[in-house]
């Protein structure tokens, strides 16, 4: 091996060392919404403010507790609104299977055009994937003519990664002079978060147009449903850098960077006995993989903070008239929209939180090789000299060169987002149509205005033919289907969602089912 060969894998083994430090973390434990998502929702689009009612009208829109669910007033639902999904930019299919698995040559030039086709053409432009998981043990709710009453309660995890545009080249590239040789943003973040809420709703007729319920009432309906929440684990990494990389005879990397750690529980015990063991006692046998790990999860799943959290909503409802039609049958037209606004309200970690910032510029122009060291601490294994220059040279003294903070809690806010919402029931047709937009970008929420349509027939009334389709949001058109039975006292569904055509704004592959519902 030349010298410059051996220059070149020290180089590019050094920024391997960043992605052990800001990765490890995360990728050892992610276990992994936007909207709730349940069975029927997600096969019609994604949507349900003006129609989805029982009790996961809770966590879209507590008013439609109000919606009659057949002729019964009892609903219970056990192991309901299983439903797990992941979407974004990063999870590109089409590009990826165009630039990946035709086993062509990467070449710097290619890794450009693949970058520029996956980010944008702007140099700072970041992608996302969003993991999602939700499921409602146990729920249930009870109706009367005037008033509702519900109770329910879910858990949820979710993780969000997002990387820059220079974070792509680097994996695909390496440190290449003729991609780095201005200086670029190589940036990274990453969230994981899981918790529990104990919902309880409540909803009541607030006018009515008329004393009777006979064609041409219309009435509004209100509903609140106030949920305490458990929080189960957080963690957060947010990684900024400006990496550049010259040739030549002055060859250098020079990578300043900022990061931050958030944790609770375990993982803050052992990042602090990791800094206590290498900062304080100056052990410099101390590795920074050998104190964070799986193990430092292991508190996962134990209440780590509390919270509260609000939704909240409205629905207006027409009753037009009767109708018995051929195919779509006999039954009420009923016209509803909605206005809501779910998720409002957040959770304060406090079990050992920690923070641990690092402000370092790693500037390095190669390796002095001592073989006599190599000899004495090695055995004169080349590789063993290389192990330990990244884990312990440079991934422990430089990338792991951070310090704590004092801070009490982390303040984490869920995915809040308004909606508005249509549906239009004709006997055994029902037509959906939503519009919405997140406050943020956790999980697979989005600050992007999404825009769900879907349409429901029921086959003799009791089979359910269900289709949809979303756009906007975190991902590109997604399209839905679902079906099951939906006897008077007894349901069971399924749906599934996911993307043809990932190439512009990326994919979205989900699917739910109903869990057991009985109806008294």
């Amino acid at each position: 091996m030349t010298g410059t060969d051996m220059n070149r894998t020290i180089t590019n083994g050094c920024f391997s060392a960043l992605f052990v430090v800001t990765s490890l973390f995360f990728f050892s434990n992610v276990h992994a919404q936007g909207m709730h998502v349940t069975a029927s929702n997600m096969a019609l689009g994604g949507g349900g403010g003006a129609y989805m009612n029982g009790y996961h009208a809770n966590f879209i829109n507590p008013a439609n507790l109000m919606i009659p669910d057949g002729n019964k007033r009892v609903t219970i639902g056990i192991l309901g609104g299983l439903s797990s999904g992941v979407g974004g930019g990063l999870v590109n299919i089409s590009l990826y299977n165009e630039h990946f698995t035709t086993g062509k040559l990467i070449d710097t030039q290619t890794a450009i055009g693949i970058s520029n086709d996956w980010f944008g053409s702007g140099s700072d432009d970041m992608q996302y994937l969003g993991f999602d998981l939700g499921v409602v043990p146990i729920g249930g709710s009870y109706r009367r003519d005037d008033m509702a009453f519900s109770a329910a309660f879910r858990m949820r995890a979710m993780s969000t990664l997002g990387i820059s545009k220079g974070m792509f080249q680097l994996g695909l590239t390496g440190l290449n002079t003729e991609v780095f040789g201005d200086r670029k943003n190589v940036n990274l973040n990453n969230e994981m978060l899981a918790f529990g809420e104990l919902s309880f709703g409540y909803a009541m007729e607030v006018w009515r147009n008329q004393e009777e319920f006979l064609p041409g009432t219309q009435r509004i309906y209100a509903g609140v449903a106030p949920k305490i929440l458990f929080g189960l684990s957080y963690a957060k990494i947010g990684f900024d850098s400006r990496l550049q990389v010259t040739g030549g005879e002055d060859a250098r990397v020079i990578h300043e960077f900022d990061y931050y750690i958030e944790s609770v529980g375990e993982l803050t015990k052992d990042l602090e006995q990791y800094y206590h063991e290498r900062r304080v006692l100056d052990n410099s046998d101390a590795v920074l993989s050998d104190y964070v790990g799986g193990d430092s999860f292991s508190d996962a799943g134990s209440v780590q903070g509390t919270g509260f959290a609000i939704d909240l909503g409205g629905t207006w409802e027409w009753y037009m008239k009767d109708i018995d039609l051929p195919v779509i049958g006999s039954g009420p037209q009923i016209l509803r929209a909605s206005l809501s606004f779910t998720d409002i309200g957040g959770i304060n970690f406090s079990n050992n939180a920690g923070d641990f910032r690092a402000v370092e510029t790693f500037d390095w122009s190669g390796a002095e090789i001592d073989f006599e060291y190599i000899d004495e601490e090695h055995d004169g294994e080349l590789s063993s000299y290389f192990d330990y220059i990244l884990e312990d040279s440079i991934g422990s003294d430089i990338y792991g060169n951070f310090s704590p903070r004092d801070v009490s809690s982390h303040r984490v806010g869920l995915t809040s987002m308004v909606n508005v919402g249509g549906a239009l029931t004709m006997g055994r047709l029902d037509v959906m149509l939503d519009i919405g937009k997140g406050f943020n970008n956790r999980g697979i929420n989005s600050r992007r205005m999404y825009t769900a349509l879907g349409t429901e027939y029921r086959i003799i009334n009791v089979i359910p033919m269900r289709f949809g389709m979303r756009l906007g949001g975190h991902s590109a058109m997604n399209l839905s289907f679902g079906t099951g039975v939906n006897f008077n006292a007894f349901e069971f569904s399924v749906g599934m969602m996911t993307t043809p055509s990932s190439q512009r704004g990326g994919a979205n592959i989900a699917a739910a089912w109903s869990g057991f519902v009985m109806r008294f």
